[in-house]
């Protein structure tokens, strides 16, 4: 018997980590030479995460009282 018993790999490629490693660093960059900014955009993202929140919520409630 495995230790993993649903066979999910973990692993992943070389190309993977560097891209990660690279999105890191530009996120990192953005921050340090940018704070304002990198505040805003977090911001925003929120906020549009929000609406979709509000909007699958109100999509619910709808079904609920057809």
């Amino acid at each position: 018997m495995s230790k993993n018993p649903f066979n999910l790999k973990t692993g992943g490629g070389i190309l993977k980590k560097v891209v990660g490693a690279v999105i890191v660093l530009a996120v990192l960059a953005l921050v340090i030479k940018h704070p304002h900014d990198a505040a805003g955009m977090v911001n925003t993202a929120k906020d549009q995460g929000d609406g979709v929140i509000d909007s699958v919520v109100e999509f619910f409630r709808g079904l609920g009282h057809g």
